[in-house]
């Protein structure tokens, strides 16, 4: 008896929601909080038009 080829339709995996802060949490009432990534440090700041950058 031949077996049938069949392929199995892929399955979506939900991802997790990824964490969410408030920038008035995660600011503090400041305009700069530092990043620690590795072994680099990022300055993430509020800007005078309330956009926010991240710089090395």
């Amino acid at each position: 008896m031949k077996e049938k080829n069949t392929l199995s339709a892929a399955v979506p995996v939900p991802s997790p929601m990824p964490p969410r802060v408030r920038s008035e949490d995660l600011f503090a009432g400041g305009k700069v909080v530092v990043i620690v990534h590795g072994d680099r440090e990022y300055q993430l700041r509020i800007t005078t038009a309330n956009k926010l950058i991240l710089t090395a």
